[in-house]
Protein backbone atom coordinates (compact mmCIF):
# COMPACT_ATOMS: atom_id res chain seq x y z
CA UNK A 1 0.00 0.00 0.00
CA UNK A 2 1.08 3.23 -0.79
CA UNK A 3 2.17 6.19 1.36
CA UNK A 4 -0.83 8.25 0.30
CA UNK A 5 -3.20 5.35 1.04
CA UNK A 6 -1.93 4.90 4.74
CA UNK A 7 -2.38 8.16 5.34
CA UNK A 8 -5.82 8.05 3.92
CA UNK A 9 -6.66 4.65 6.05
CA UNK A 10 -5.41 6.59 9.17
CA UNK A 11 -7.74 8.98 8.87
CA UNK A 12 -11.12 7.28 8.26
CA UNK A 13 -12.17 4.14 7.19
CA UNK A 14 -15.95 2.33 6.87
CA UNK A 15 -16.93 -0.34 4.80
CA UNK A 16 -20.40 -0.70 2.31
CA UNK A 17 -23.47 -2.25 3.96
CA UNK A 18 -26.08 -4.16 2.33
CA UNK A 19 -29.27 -3.79 3.71
CA UNK A 20 -31.22 -5.96 1.31
CA UNK A 21 -32.97 -9.83 2.46
CA UNK A 22 -33.40 -12.94 0.42
CA UNK A 23 -37.26 -12.52 1.02
CA UNK A 24 -37.42 -9.09 -0.76
CA UNK A 25 -35.46 -9.89 -3.41
CA UNK A 26 -37.54 -12.90 -4.01
CA UNK A 27 -40.37 -10.46 -4.61
CA UNK A 28 -38.49 -8.82 -7.20
CA UNK A 29 -36.99 -12.32 -8.81
CA UNK A 30 -40.25 -14.06 -9.16
CA UNK A 31 -42.26 -11.52 -11.00
CA UNK A 32 -39.18 -10.72 -12.98
CA UNK A 33 -38.82 -14.23 -13.97
CA UNK A 34 -42.53 -15.02 -14.79
CA UNK A 35 -43.18 -11.76 -16.75
CA UNK A 36 -39.65 -12.90 -18.58
CA UNK A 37 -41.14 -16.10 -19.44
CA UNK A 38 -44.57 -14.78 -20.11
CA UNK A 39 -43.62 -12.54 -22.65
CA UNK A 40 -40.71 -14.79 -24.16
CA UNK A 41 -38.24 -12.86 -22.88
CA UNK A 42 -39.41 -9.23 -24.05
CA UNK A 43 -39.40 -8.14 -20.38
CA UNK A 44 -35.69 -9.22 -19.64
CA UNK A 45 -34.29 -5.42 -19.78
CA UNK A 46 -37.30 -4.34 -17.33
CA UNK A 47 -35.85 -6.94 -15.23
CA UNK A 48 -32.48 -6.82 -15.46
CA UNK A 49 -33.52 -3.04 -14.11
CA UNK A 50 -35.63 -3.50 -11.29
CA UNK A 51 -33.05 -6.41 -10.18
CA UNK A 52 -30.04 -3.96 -10.87
CA UNK A 53 -32.52 -1.26 -8.44
CA UNK A 54 -33.19 -3.09 -5.81
CA UNK A 55 -29.65 -4.04 -4.69
CA UNK A 56 -28.30 -0.40 -5.94
CA UNK A 57 -31.11 0.87 -3.28
CA UNK A 58 -30.20 -1.43 -0.62
CA UNK A 59 -26.00 -1.07 -0.95
CA UNK A 60 -25.18 2.10 1.63
CA UNK A 61 -22.27 4.11 2.30
CA UNK A 62 -22.08 6.43 4.99
CA UNK A 63 -25.29 7.03 5.56
CA UNK A 64 -26.29 7.47 1.13
CA UNK A 65 -27.40 4.62 -0.74
CA UNK A 66 -26.50 4.18 -4.33
CA UNK A 67 -29.53 4.49 -7.17
CA UNK A 68 -29.95 3.35 -10.87
CA UNK A 69 -31.84 5.32 -12.82
CA UNK A 70 -30.99 3.79 -16.10
CA UNK A 71 -34.77 2.47 -17.79
CA UNK A 72 -35.76 -1.03 -19.38
CA UNK A 73 -36.80 0.54 -22.45
CA UNK A 74 -33.73 1.86 -23.65
CA UNK A 75 -31.99 -1.22 -22.61
CA UNK A 76 -34.45 -2.93 -24.64
CA UNK A 77 -34.23 -0.91 -27.50
CA UNK A 78 -30.82 -1.81 -27.79
CA UNK A 79 -31.01 -5.46 -27.45
CA UNK A 80 -33.27 -5.29 -29.74
CA UNK A 81 -31.13 -3.57 -32.46
CA UNK A 82 -28.21 -5.86 -31.51
CA UNK A 83 -30.10 -8.81 -32.21
CA UNK A 84 -31.66 -7.63 -35.50
CA UNK A 85 -27.51 -6.95 -36.42
CA UNK A 86 -26.69 -10.63 -35.67
CA UNK A 87 -29.69 -12.18 -37.42
CA UNK A 88 -28.48 -10.14 -40.14
CA UNK A 89 -25.31 -11.19 -40.23
CA UNK A 90 -26.38 -14.96 -39.67
CA UNK A 91 -28.62 -14.41 -42.94
CA UNK A 92 -26.01 -12.96 -44.60
CA UNK A 93 -23.29 -16.23 -44.00
CA UNK A 94 -26.27 -18.66 -44.26
CA UNK A 95 -27.37 -16.67 -48.09
CA UNK A 96 -23.64 -16.83 -48.96
CA UNK A 97 -22.99 -13.14 -49.40
CA UNK A 98 -19.81 -13.12 -48.68
CA UNK A 99 -19.24 -9.79 -49.09
CA UNK A 100 -22.29 -8.34 -47.43
CA UNK A 101 -21.29 -10.58 -44.30
CA UNK A 102 -17.08 -9.10 -44.44
CA UNK A 103 -18.62 -5.98 -44.49
CA UNK A 104 -21.09 -6.15 -41.09
CA UNK A 105 -18.30 -8.55 -39.21
CA UNK A 106 -15.53 -5.49 -40.17
CA UNK A 107 -18.13 -2.97 -39.49
CA UNK A 108 -18.39 -4.64 -35.72
CA UNK A 109 -14.77 -4.77 -35.43
CA UNK A 110 -14.12 -1.32 -35.96
CA UNK A 111 -16.85 0.21 -33.73
CA UNK A 112 -17.70 -1.89 -31.12
CA UNK A 113 -15.01 -0.74 -28.75
CA UNK A 114 -16.63 2.71 -29.37
CA UNK A 115 -20.08 1.48 -28.44
CA UNK A 116 -18.96 -0.42 -25.69
CA UNK A 117 -17.54 3.20 -23.93
CA UNK A 118 -20.77 4.57 -24.89
CA UNK A 119 -22.54 1.76 -22.94
CA UNK A 120 -20.53 2.20 -20.18
CA UNK A 121 -20.81 5.62 -19.85
CA UNK A 122 -24.61 5.47 -20.00
CA UNK A 123 -24.56 2.96 -16.70
CA UNK A 124 -21.98 5.16 -14.94
CA UNK A 125 -24.34 7.88 -15.74
CA UNK A 126 -26.94 5.97 -14.57
CA UNK A 127 -25.41 5.33 -11.20
CA UNK A 128 -25.96 7.76 -8.61
CA UNK A 129 -24.77 8.09 -4.89
CA UNK A 130 -26.64 10.88 -3.05
CA UNK A 131 -27.89 12.49 -6.29
CA UNK A 132 -24.20 12.66 -7.98
CA UNK A 133 -23.90 11.01 -10.80
CA UNK A 134 -20.68 8.73 -11.98
CA UNK A 135 -19.40 9.20 -15.42
CA UNK A 136 -16.94 8.11 -18.13
CA UNK A 137 -15.08 9.57 -20.80
CA UNK A 138 -12.75 7.58 -23.18
CA UNK A 139 -11.42 7.99 -26.78
CA UNK A 140 -12.80 5.99 -29.27
CA UNK A 141 -9.47 4.58 -30.27
CA UNK A 142 -7.86 4.41 -27.23
CA UNK A 143 -10.33 1.74 -26.37
CA UNK A 144 -10.42 0.10 -29.74
CA UNK A 145 -6.26 -0.56 -28.47
CA UNK A 146 -7.18 -1.98 -25.28
CA UNK A 147 -10.34 -4.18 -25.95
CA UNK A 148 -9.70 -5.51 -29.51
CA UNK A 149 -6.14 -4.36 -31.11
CA UNK A 150 -3.69 -4.94 -28.44
CA UNK A 151 -5.07 -8.64 -27.52
CA UNK A 152 -5.77 -9.55 -30.96
CA UNK A 153 -1.96 -8.56 -32.13
CA UNK A 154 -0.41 -10.46 -28.80
CA UNK A 155 -2.82 -13.27 -29.92
CA UNK A 156 -1.75 -13.53 -32.82
CA UNK A 157 2.47 -13.58 -31.81
CA UNK A 158 1.22 -16.50 -29.36
CA UNK A 159 -0.35 -18.69 -31.86
CA UNK A 160 2.56 -17.77 -34.96
CA UNK A 161 5.13 -19.02 -32.23
CA UNK A 162 3.05 -22.02 -31.55
CA UNK A 163 2.70 -22.94 -35.09
CA UNK A 164 6.71 -22.56 -35.76
CA UNK A 165 7.38 -24.58 -32.73
CA UNK A 166 5.24 -27.51 -34.42
CA UNK A 167 7.03 -26.67 -37.80
CA UNK A 168 9.88 -28.44 -36.32
CA UNK A 169 8.75 -31.30 -36.62
CA UNK A 170 7.15 -30.97 -39.94
CA UNK A 171 9.58 -33.64 -41.39
CA UNK A 172 9.65 -36.15 -38.17
CA UNK A 173 8.34 -39.84 -38.79
CA UNK A 174 7.09 -42.08 -37.18
CA UNK A 175 10.31 -43.28 -35.44
CA UNK A 176 10.24 -39.77 -33.71
CA UNK A 177 7.35 -40.26 -31.83
CA UNK A 178 9.15 -39.18 -29.06
CA UNK A 179 10.66 -35.55 -30.51
CA UNK A 180 6.71 -35.10 -31.51
CA UNK A 181 5.54 -35.22 -28.02
CA UNK A 182 8.23 -33.28 -26.38
CA UNK A 183 7.77 -30.62 -29.00
CA UNK A 184 3.94 -30.69 -29.00
CA UNK A 185 4.27 -29.82 -24.86
CA UNK A 186 6.45 -27.51 -25.60
CA UNK A 187 4.17 -25.85 -27.61
CA UNK A 188 1.15 -26.56 -25.45
CA UNK A 189 3.41 -24.57 -22.63
CA UNK A 190 4.23 -21.97 -24.55
CA UNK A 191 0.27 -21.17 -25.54
CA UNK A 192 -0.59 -21.70 -22.00
CA UNK A 193 2.32 -18.71 -20.77
CA UNK A 194 1.07 -16.74 -23.83
CA UNK A 195 -2.46 -16.76 -22.52
CA UNK A 196 -1.54 -16.15 -19.15
CA UNK A 197 0.90 -12.75 -20.28
CA UNK A 198 -2.19 -12.19 -22.94
CA UNK A 199 -5.06 -11.99 -20.22
CA UNK A 200 -2.54 -10.04 -17.53
CA UNK A 201 -1.51 -7.12 -20.01
CA UNK A 202 -5.26 -7.20 -21.54
CA UNK A 203 -7.06 -6.59 -17.86
CA UNK A 204 -4.21 -4.08 -17.05
CA UNK A 205 -5.24 -2.36 -20.03
CA UNK A 206 -8.82 -2.67 -19.31
CA UNK A 207 -8.76 -1.51 -15.62
CA UNK A 208 -6.38 1.55 -16.19
CA UNK A 209 -8.49 2.57 -19.08
CA UNK A 210 -11.79 2.08 -16.78
CA UNK A 211 -10.60 3.86 -13.58
CA UNK A 212 -8.28 6.71 -15.02
CA UNK A 213 -11.68 7.78 -17.11
CA UNK A 214 -14.25 7.75 -14.51
CA UNK A 215 -15.39 10.07 -12.51
CA UNK A 216 -17.86 10.78 -9.62
CA UNK A 217 -19.17 13.89 -9.99
CA UNK A 218 -16.81 16.55 -10.65
CA UNK A 219 -13.82 14.50 -8.90
CA UNK A 220 -11.77 12.35 -10.73
CA UNK A 221 -10.28 8.78 -10.07
CA UNK A 222 -6.72 7.53 -10.71
CA UNK A 223 -5.00 4.49 -11.13
CA UNK A 224 -1.78 2.79 -11.81
CA UNK A 225 -2.26 -0.53 -12.49
CA UNK A 226 1.02 -2.80 -12.95
CA UNK A 227 1.32 -5.23 -15.79
CA UNK A 228 3.45 -7.17 -14.32
CA UNK A 229 1.13 -7.67 -11.13
CA UNK A 230 -1.88 -8.72 -13.11
CA UNK A 231 0.65 -11.22 -15.52
CA UNK A 232 1.20 -12.72 -12.17
CA UNK A 233 -2.03 -13.15 -11.15
CA UNK A 234 -3.12 -14.70 -13.95
CA UNK A 235 0.19 -16.99 -14.62
CA UNK A 236 -0.73 -18.50 -11.36
CA UNK A 237 -4.11 -18.84 -11.61
CA UNK A 238 -3.38 -20.84 -14.66
CA UNK A 239 -1.14 -22.95 -13.56
CA UNK A 240 -3.57 -23.99 -10.10
CA UNK A 241 -5.52 -25.39 -13.27
CA UNK A 242 -3.00 -27.68 -14.45
CA UNK A 243 -3.02 -30.24 -11.71
CA UNK A 244 -6.79 -30.78 -11.91
CA UNK A 245 -6.68 -31.20 -15.96
CA UNK A 246 -3.50 -33.57 -14.95
CA UNK A 247 -5.73 -35.90 -12.96
CA UNK A 248 -8.89 -35.64 -15.08
CA UNK A 249 -6.59 -37.03 -17.95
CA UNK A 250 -5.13 -39.47 -15.89
CA UNK A 251 -9.09 -40.79 -14.48
CA UNK A 252 -10.38 -40.68 -18.45
CA UNK A 253 -7.63 -41.19 -20.90
CA UNK A 254 -7.25 -44.96 -19.78
CA UNK A 255 -10.34 -45.50 -19.93
CA UNK A 256 -11.39 -44.37 -23.48
CA UNK A 257 -8.12 -45.92 -24.70
CA UNK A 258 -9.15 -49.22 -23.36
CA UNK A 259 -12.71 -48.96 -25.60
CA UNK A 260 -11.35 -47.59 -28.63
CA UNK A 261 -9.05 -50.83 -28.63
CA UNK A 262 -12.00 -53.12 -27.82
CA UNK A 263 -13.92 -51.21 -30.72
CA UNK A 264 -11.97 -53.48 -32.93
CA UNK A 265 -13.39 -56.59 -31.30
CA UNK A 266 -16.49 -58.56 -32.18
CA UNK A 267 -17.93 -58.04 -28.63
CA UNK A 268 -20.72 -55.22 -28.08
CA UNK A 269 -21.74 -56.41 -24.28
CA UNK A 270 -18.38 -56.65 -23.19
CA UNK A 271 -17.89 -52.91 -24.63
CA UNK A 272 -21.32 -51.23 -23.54
CA UNK A 273 -20.25 -52.68 -19.95
CA UNK A 274 -17.16 -51.21 -20.09
CA UNK A 275 -18.81 -48.00 -21.33
CA UNK A 276 -21.78 -48.09 -18.59
CA UNK A 277 -18.50 -48.25 -15.79
CA UNK A 278 -17.03 -45.64 -17.40
CA UNK A 279 -19.58 -43.02 -16.53
CA UNK A 280 -18.82 -42.70 -13.01
CA UNK A 281 -15.47 -42.25 -13.44
CA UNK A 282 -16.82 -39.44 -16.01
CA UNK A 283 -18.43 -38.15 -13.19
CA UNK A 284 -16.00 -37.92 -10.80
CA UNK A 285 -13.63 -36.56 -13.23
CA UNK A 286 -16.53 -33.75 -13.99
CA UNK A 287 -16.77 -32.76 -10.35
CA UNK A 288 -12.49 -32.46 -10.12
CA UNK A 289 -12.61 -30.34 -13.03
CA UNK A 290 -15.37 -28.22 -11.39
CA UNK A 291 -13.78 -28.19 -8.56
CA UNK A 292 -10.66 -26.80 -10.18
CA UNK A 293 -12.10 -23.91 -12.01
CA UNK A 294 -14.02 -22.97 -8.80
CA UNK A 295 -10.21 -22.47 -7.20
CA UNK A 296 -8.51 -20.84 -10.57
CA UNK A 297 -11.53 -18.00 -10.78
CA UNK A 298 -11.31 -17.79 -7.06
CA UNK A 299 -8.50 -17.04 -6.89
CA UNK A 300 -8.26 -14.87 -9.88
CA UNK A 301 -10.98 -12.94 -8.66
CA UNK A 302 -9.69 -11.93 -5.59
CA UNK A 303 -6.25 -11.42 -5.74
CA UNK A 304 -7.45 -9.07 -8.79
CA UNK A 305 -9.94 -7.27 -6.70
CA UNK A 306 -7.93 -7.02 -3.79
CA UNK A 307 -5.26 -5.49 -5.75
CA UNK A 308 -6.37 -3.15 -8.10
CA UNK A 309 -8.88 -1.43 -5.09
CA UNK A 310 -5.10 -0.95 -3.30
CA UNK A 311 -4.21 0.84 -6.87
CA UNK A 312 -7.53 3.69 -7.34
CA UNK A 313 -7.49 6.41 -5.83
CA UNK A 314 -10.01 9.57 -5.92
CA UNK A 315 -9.14 13.04 -6.22
CA UNK A 316 -5.79 12.31 -4.41
CA UNK A 317 -7.79 11.60 -1.15
CA UNK A 318 -9.77 9.05 -0.85
CA UNK A 319 -8.64 5.18 -1.68
CA UNK A 320 -10.32 2.04 -1.16
CA UNK A 321 -9.62 -1.72 -0.39
CA UNK A 322 -11.10 -4.76 -0.96
CA UNK A 323 -10.37 -7.58 1.84
CA UNK A 324 -11.37 -10.49 0.47
CA UNK A 325 -10.00 -14.01 1.31
CA UNK A 326 -9.85 -16.95 -1.22
CA UNK A 327 -11.49 -19.64 1.42
CA UNK A 328 -14.01 -17.30 1.81
CA UNK A 329 -14.89 -16.39 -1.47
CA UNK A 330 -15.00 -19.79 -2.56
CA UNK A 331 -17.28 -20.76 0.44
CA UNK A 332 -19.77 -18.30 -0.92
CA UNK A 333 -19.60 -19.58 -4.30
CA UNK A 334 -19.86 -23.37 -3.17
CA UNK A 335 -22.63 -22.73 -0.38
CA UNK A 336 -25.05 -20.37 -2.89
CA UNK A 337 -24.30 -23.15 -6.01
CA UNK A 338 -25.70 -25.36 -3.85
CA UNK A 339 -28.26 -23.18 -2.38
CA UNK A 340 -29.38 -22.43 -5.88
CA UNK A 341 -28.91 -26.40 -7.02
CA UNK A 342 -30.78 -27.95 -4.42
CA UNK A 343 -33.82 -26.00 -4.75
CA UNK A 344 -34.04 -26.20 -8.06
CA UNK A 345 -32.88 -22.27 -8.44
CA UNK A 346 -36.17 -20.88 -5.94
CA UNK A 347 -33.10 -20.49 -3.51
CA UNK A 348 -30.86 -18.04 -6.14
CA UNK A 349 -32.44 -14.65 -4.10
CA UNK A 350 -30.97 -15.75 -1.17
CA UNK A 351 -28.09 -16.81 -2.37
CA UNK A 352 -27.71 -13.54 -4.36
CA UNK A 353 -28.38 -11.55 -0.94
CA UNK A 354 -25.33 -13.48 0.56
CA UNK A 355 -23.28 -13.00 -1.75
CA UNK A 356 -24.17 -8.66 -2.33
CA UNK A 357 -23.35 -9.38 1.44
CA UNK A 358 -20.13 -10.55 1.67
CA UNK A 359 -18.97 -7.81 -1.35
CA UNK A 360 -19.93 -5.00 0.76
CA UNK A 361 -18.45 -6.05 4.08
CA UNK A 362 -15.45 -6.59 2.32
CA UNK A 363 -15.13 -3.45 0.24
CA UNK A 364 -13.64 -0.16 2.35
CA UNK A 365 -13.37 3.36 1.83
CA UNK A 366 -10.43 5.45 3.26
CA UNK A 367 -10.79 8.57 3.42
CA UNK A 368 -13.50 11.69 4.12
CA UNK A 369 -15.40 11.69 0.68
CA UNK A 370 -17.56 14.59 2.93
CA UNK A 371 -14.33 16.77 2.54
CA UNK A 372 -14.34 16.57 -1.12
CA UNK A 373 -16.76 19.33 -3.34
CA UNK A 374 -19.25 16.31 -4.10
CA UNK A 375 -21.20 18.33 -7.13
CA UNK A 376 -22.80 17.00 -9.67
CA UNK A 377 -21.05 16.93 -13.24
CA UNK A 378 -22.87 18.55 -16.28
CA UNK A 379 -22.72 15.91 -18.81
CA UNK A 380 -26.15 15.01 -19.89
CA UNK A 381 -26.97 11.77 -21.19
CA UNK A 382 -26.43 11.29 -25.19
CA UNK A 383 -29.38 10.67 -27.13
CA UNK A 384 -27.51 10.69 -30.37
CA UNK A 385 -28.64 7.50 -32.34
CA UNK A 386 -25.47 5.74 -31.44
CA UNK A 387 -25.40 6.48 -28.11
CA UNK A 388 -29.06 4.87 -27.86
CA UNK A 389 -28.02 1.81 -29.50
CA UNK A 390 -25.61 1.43 -27.34
CA UNK A 391 -27.41 1.50 -23.93
CA UNK A 392 -27.72 -1.85 -23.19
CA UNK A 393 -24.26 -3.41 -24.52
CA UNK A 394 -22.82 -3.65 -21.08
CA UNK A 395 -26.11 -4.43 -18.86
CA UNK A 396 -23.82 -4.50 -15.98
CA UNK A 397 -20.35 -3.22 -14.58
CA UNK A 398 -19.05 -5.63 -11.30
CA UNK A 399 -16.20 -3.93 -9.69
Amino acid sequence: MSEIQTEIEETYSRSLVFHGTGKGYFKIWIVNVLLTIVTLGVYGAWALVRSKRYLYNHTELSGSRFDYKATGGTIFVSWLCLLIYIFALEGALIGRHSLTAAAMALLLILFLPYLLVQSIRYQMQSTTLNNVRFNFKCSGFKAWWVMLGCPLLMGFGVGLICVLIMSTCSSATLFDMQRIIITAVIAVLVGILGMGIIQGVATALGLNLLFNNLSFGKQIFSSDISFKKCITICLISISLMIPFILIVLNLVLPAYLEIASMAFLDNPERLAEKMNSLQATMAVAYLIYLFGIIICASFLYVKMRNYYYSAVVLSGRVAFRSTLTISGFMGQVIINLLITVCTLGFGYPWARVRYCHYLAQNTWIDGDLDSLNLEDHDDKIATDIVSRLSRGLVPNISL
